[in-house]
């Protein structure tokens, strides 16, 4: 498992969008961004790739009624990479409100659930056929980022779904910590 985390860095993650051409002044709308997996990669022949499952994690949160926009709806243009097997992919997602976290929680823990399901199916057909048990767990792969006024946070994590989940709801817990 890789995490690594960023403290109080400064908010220049807006500001790159603006070089991409997103108008700034709608992201106020939003809850959640979901952007390509190399969205932090500055070039000038930069090709912005979405990967499927950050798309679909998309559409499912705007079907929850999160305010979320994808690279579609900031006028990006992306390619779209769609990974074969139990992996998740969930590209850079930026909270832009933290109000937002149960549903986002929530909507991967779904997403998760359908990865480990068709993992289950597929170890089922692959012991009749080969003769053999072992499944590897899925894993998930995302940038998270927390952008919340002057200062924003970021979680760059590899690694297995229950400690993702874990992860998502300690950020959560933190936003809800009266100590804080």
């Amino acid at each position: 498992m890789f995490v690594s985390v960023f403290s109080e860095v400064e908010v220049n993650d807006l500001k790159l969008l603006g070089e991409l051409g997103v108008n700034l002044d709608i992201l106020s709308q939003y809850q959640i961004l979901c952007l390509p997996e190399n969205i932090a990669n500055k070039s000038e022949q930069l090709e912005l790739v979405d990967s499927a499952e950050s798309i679909t994690l998309s559409k499912l949160l705007k079907e929850k009624g999160l305010m979320c926009a994808n690279s579609y709806d900031l006028g990006l243009n992306t390619k779209v990479s769609e990974r074969r097997g139990l992996d998740l992919w969930l590209g850079s997602i930026w909270i832009l409100n933290h109000a937002a976290l149960p549903l986002l929680i929530s909507v991967v823990g779904r997403l998760l659930g359908e990865k480990i399901q068709k993992g289950l199916e597929a170890s089922r057909d692959q012991k009749k056929s080969q003769g053999f048990e072992n499944l590897d767990g899925t894993k998930v792969y995302a940038d998270l980022k927390l952008i919340d006024g002057k200062v924003s946070a970021e979680i760059k994590f590899h690694g297995d779904a229950d400690t993702f989940l874990k992860v998502l709801k300690g950020i959560n817990n933190d936003q809800h910590d009266p100590k804080q």
